[in-house]
């Protein structure tokens, strides 16, 4: 199976959990021109990584963290595709039963809310599913 591959630096061991801070960086971040135009960015993140060995970890060692690929996909489909066709169904749906744009309009929006509600009541679920591991 493909991986996603991030390097990292540990930044805390806990018991059973190795705290691992990456950077992420946008698509502009890598661009040879971005000096230019100052539009790159990059954002720390910190990701909580279960382990069974957690004394062969120390902070500020380097580690890559790594996740399947698919679940990286169904987290894409997740959390972008999914409210998207929420938004059109509910813009859609609202057309056809009031003339009013601002109605369907702010329902797609209200749709979106929601799902995304629903979406963090299943965050411990999720949280499962969507496992990371250090290599």
């Amino acid at each position: 199976m493909k991986k996603v591959h991030h390097p990292g630096t540990v930044s805390g061991v806990d018991k059973n959990i190795v705290s691992v801070e990456i950077t992420t960086l946008s698509a502009c971040a890598s661009c040879k021109s971005k000096a230019l135009c100052q539009m790159s960015e990059s954002k720390e993140k910190t990701i909580d990584v279960s382990v069974s060995n957690p004394e062969n970890y120390a902070i500020g060692q380097s580690v890559n963290i790594v996740m399947q690929e698919h679940l990286g996909l169904k987290a894409v489909f997740l959390a972008y595709v999914v409210p998207f066709l929420v938004c059109i169904a509910a813009l859609f749906g609202l057309s056809l039963v009031f003339d009013n744009e601002l109605i369907y309009g702010g329902g797609a929006i209200v749709a979106a809310a929601l799902y995304y509600l629903t979406l963090k009541q299943f965050s411990d679920t999720l949280s499962k599913e969507f496992i990371w591991y250090l290599e």
